[in-house]
């Protein structure tokens, strides 16, 4: 590791926030615009299918399409993630999220045009490519302000993704709001409100450097030395980076494809980890407790109105938690915290599965399940939502990675689209009790990282690659 620690630059803060406003945050856009104008999109896709094929949908097929346009935002996401590892060596790390940007810009016309054209093909497509671009998304914009920060400033850089998608579902919410755009004659201009997100934050990145790490694996030493010194401004940091850089570009060589790293039993660990976290982190629970949420606030007494708004409120403590995920990742260690999370958000899920059961009879429990809900979302926050998305940059070296990420990818969009799948069916047959799986998938996490997750705070990806070299058998320091 280069000798020195460094703090925040003024463009290091700079790209990481208009990168996460124009990539990030319109992904979390897309899943919080969608509750609220549900009811005139379901009205409008009716008359749409009687005016078009003289078809009058009934109440499952109408519940089959609206399943349909939810999910094939996830199911974009699935077909997506492979295709990172091949973009990101040809356009580089800031190229494919220039890519991303657009796709998100066609995917944000389809949805603004498509009553104008009467068409629910153009929504679903819509939807498709915007799941299309979150994928490359995932899988990149970590990974580009990782390699773009100080080794000591990588988990605090990396959490702008899970801050992001925070921001972008209370955003979606503010913006399907009913004295918004969240009524019958401006539902599409919700829908299509991210491109304003995707315009400001995007609007500088030709203006921002691609990774120098990138540019090293590429043969191009000296625009990585002058990115570097921009970046850092210190000649002896730069200097000792660079060397720390060709040293790996000699031990590393090529870029490794998605069959080498499926198929190399030294990084079969590390794949191992970040495929883990990922599914874990969805299948936690973290989008199933909006179910339940609504229900929780008005068994407590409040009206339907004021339900939403404390819903709301909920969106926004997740944010918040969120937003202290740089200050958490750079004073604790990776693997205490993850831990920490794991635990907690299970006990805290198992105590709400209780309340939860026992809300009908005892009114008092409605108020308790408020505050699991809420101690559930911070306990999230601390690990399991920001470190599955850079873990993959600091536990694999340059060559694998996007490979890695772009798994890691393809798991989360797994992992989402099954629970999505599953839930509504299992809480019909064992209602509250659904959770005690995400229980289970929490439990799982907390011995996955107690047992095999090296501690990767302040240190290089190659010096943590070594301790996994041995798969299952290794020594974890």
């Amino acid at each position: 590791m280069a000798e020195g620690k460094q703090g925040w630059t003024c463009l290091l803060v700079l790209i990481c926030v208009c990168i996460t406003v124009g990539t990030v945050i319109p992904v979390g856009y897309a899943f919080g615009v969608m509750n609220a104008p549900s009811a005139f999109i379901r009205s409008w896709i009716m008359e749409s299918a009687l005016v078009r094929y003289s078809s009058r949908l009934g109440d499952s097929q109408m519940t089959i399409m609206m399943s349909a346009v939810v999910s094939i935002f996830l199911i974009g996401g699935m077909l997506g993630a492979p295709f990172a590892p091949i973009f990101s060596a040809r356009l580089g790390r800031r190229g494919i999220l220039t890519l991303s940007g657009l796709l998100l810009l066609v995917s944000s016309i389809c949805q603004l045009f498509c009553r104008m054209a009467n068409s629910i093909e153009m929504l679903l497509l819509g939807r498709l490519i915007g799941g299309l671009a979150a994928a490359l998304i995932y899988a990149t914009q970590p990974m580009y302000l990782v390699e773009l920060a100080p080794a000591e400033l990588s988990g605090s850089v990396g959490v702008f993704t899970c801050i992001g998608l925070t921001g972008g579902i209370v955003l979606g919410q503010v913006f399907s709001f009913d004295f918004l755009l969240g009524t019958e004659k401006l539902w599409p201009y919700a829908l299509s409100g991210s491109a304003i997100f995707v315009l400001i934050g995007l609007a500088p990145i030709f203006w921002f450097p691609e990774s120098p790490r990138f540019l090293m694996s590429q043969g191009r030493r000296e625009k990585a030395r002058v990115t570097l010194m921009r970046l850092r401004r210190d000649e002896g940091r730069v200097n000792a980076e660079m060397a720390e850089f060709e040293v790996s570009s000699a031990d590393e060589g090529q870029r490794v494809t998605m069959k080498q790293v499926l198929c190399n039993s030294k990084l079969k660990l590390p794949l191992f980890i970040v495929c883990s976290f990922h599914f874990v982190q969805q299948m936690s629970g973290i989008s199933a407790i909006w179910f339940y949420s609504i229900e929780i606030f008005t068994q407590s007494g409040f009206t339907a109105a004021v339900a939403m708004w404390l819903n709301f409120a909920l969106g926004l403590l997740n944010f918040i938690s969120a937003l202290l995920g740089p200050w958490l990742m750079r004073s604790f260690n990776r693997r205490l915290m993850m831990a920490i999370s794991c635990l907690c958000s299970a006990i805290f899920l198992v105590l709400l599965v209780v309340g939860l059961e026992l809300m009908s009879t005892i009114h008092e429990f409605s108020f308790a399940c408020i505050a699991f809900l809420s101690l559930y979302i911070v306990t999230f926050n601390m690990g399991l939502g920001p470190i599955p998305y850079f873990i993959g940059s600091e536990i694999f070296e340059t060559p694998s990675r996007p490979s890695a990420m772009a798994l890691g990818s393809f798991f989360n969009w797994l992992a989402n689209f099954v629970l999505n799948m599953i839930f509504p069916t299992l809480n019909s047959a064992t209602g509250p009790f659904v959770f005690l799986l995400c229980v289970v998938f929490c439990a799982y996490g907390f011995l996955l990282t107690y047992r095999y997750l090296p501690e990767t705070r302040n240190r290089d990806a190659k010096d943590v690659a070594q301790l996994m070299e041995n798969g299952f058998k290794s020594k974890i320091k």
